[in-house]
């Protein structure tokens, strides 16, 4: 038997052994030596990957609580380079299950407060649920509300580690609308269940990743393919463009002069009418009033042809709808890095079909 065998089988045996009454506090947790042989074992050249592997199988079946803490020593092997891949959905699946007991054990209910007023309280938690369905959690899952808090909140930032760094993470998270709705439902609760951080996976949630976001210039009939990258809104992304597009402007037929953006800076405002992409139909303009909302998120805006598409019409200055902003480019996670690469110049058919 190998010592890495050795290491995670004997980790693994400690795990099941393990009672909701013999969980701890992290600390002590940390220092087991099954933990800390395992730890010490994943830092070494060559074992990070194998031993997200080895969690990936691990954690589903540990309590939520040590499954939590060692999802956290999993994150910052992630953040010393380790695949972000390997883990992930083993933790998103976490995620889901936790979040549906939490709102299945807290049902918010209203009730009268004596003088004819009604508030919103936590009809019943998972202590007094475990009694009336004792069956309803296996037992080496079984933890009280408490403890599925703590593990909540201790689990969000390696699955921000893990989120921020790989768009293909981003892309399954988004796409499993239950899990987005469970998020919402719990976060909105969260005055009473205290779980700080998962405002931060509402954040990530928001954000927009675009392989090719399409651009099109309806005065100089040109246009341009950019790369999006953790991206928050609309807003962001127009600044982030109009700094490309001043660094474009000849080859794009631009009339009129762009400022440099400040990608650091608090507030911004339009050069051009940002509009969505049925805005124009036959290369005409039809409504003017199809505006590209700010504050969405931009892969909300309108796809044609299967791709993301902006209008940026010039117009004269007392044409143009000025919009300004602010706010809109906090950082979330240092691994988020907002950013807009350009990637192509339209060719004249692309932009005839995208004014169609």
């Amino acid at each position: 038997l190998s010592a890495r065998s050795a290491s995670h089988n004997a980790l693994a045996t400690a795990l099941r052994a393990a009672s909701a009454e013999e969980v701890g506090p992290m600390d002590h947790f940390m220092a087991r030596p099954e933990v800390r042989a395992f730890c010490a074992q994943a830092q070494e050249p060559g074992q990070s990957e194998v031993s997200l592997r080895f969690c990936a199988t691990l954690l589903p079946t540990s309590h939520p609580c040590h499954a939590a803490w060692l999802a956290l020593f999993c994150g910052a092997l992630v953040e010393q380079g380790a695949d972000p891949t390997v883990l992930f959905p083993t933790l998103q699946g976490l995620l889901h299950a936790w979040l549906e007991r939490l709102r299945r054990h807290s049902a918010v209910g209203v009730e009268d407060d004596g003088d004819g007023k009604c508030t919103r309280t936590f009809v019943h938690s998972v202590r007094s649920a475990a009694v009336a369905e004792p069956a309803a959690e296996p037992q080496d899952h079984f933890c009280d509300v408490d403890s599925l808090v703590e593990a909540l909140d201790i689990m969000v930032p390696p699955m921000m580690a893990m989120l921020m760094r790989e768009p293909r993470n981003h892309q399954c998270f988004i796409e499993d609308a239950s899990l987005m709705k469970l998020l919402d439902d719990v976060a909105s609760s969260s005055s009473t269940l205290h779980v700080g951080n998962l405002h931060f996976l509402q954040l990530a949630a928001h954000s927009s990743y675009e392989d090719e976001l399409v651009v099109v210039l309806p005065a100089s009939r040109t246009g341009f393919a950019a790369q999006a990258h953790g991206i928050h809104n609309t807003f962001q992304a127009i600044s982030l463009l109009q700094n490309l597009m001043r660094d474009h402007a000849q080859n794009l037929g631009i009339q009129r002069c762009i400022a440099f953006r400040d990608p650091d800076a608090k507030g911004d405002s339009s050069d051009f009418m940002w509009l969505q992409a049925d805005a124009f139909a036959d290369g005409m303009l039809l409504d003017s009033m199809r505006i590209a909302s700010g504050e969405a998120r931009l892969r909300d805006n309108m796809a044609k042809c299967g791709k993301r598409v902006l209008i940026a019409l010039e117009t004269d200055n007392d044409m143009n709808i000025k919009r300004h902003w602010s706010g809109f480019n906090f950082v979330i996670h240092g691994a988020q890095q907002p950013s807009m690469a350009f990637t192509r110049y339209l060719t004249p058919n692309e932009v005839a079909l995208y004014l169609a």
